[in-house]
């Protein structure tokens, strides 16, 4: 699949600014559109803010159980390999 050109500013030459909650629960609702859905019907109105609550509780987890000497959040047996 080819990537489509984008006006988007290099990101890199920006300071890292921590997205805030509205901008995480955006983020889902932009992908939701993107996979063609509707972000505001019924069925996944409260969506975008359940999937920021469960990142919210998954990634400290990753953070904490990631191993010592590679800093990979699993044990290096567990890489996939080429």
């Amino acid at each position: 699949m080819a990537s489509e050109p984008h006006d988007t500013p290099d990101q890199t030459s920006e300071p890292s600014v921590r997205p805030d909650r509205s901008d995480a629960e955006n983020a889902v609702r932009t992908l939701i559109r993107w996979a063609g859905d509707d972000p505001t019907r019924e069925g996944l109105l409260d969506t975008a803010a359940r999937v920021v609550r469960s990142y919210e509780e998954f990634l400290p987890v990753i953070s904490r159980t990631r191993c010592r000497p590679c800093r990979a959040p699993f044990p290096r047996w567990m890489a996939m390999t080429r």
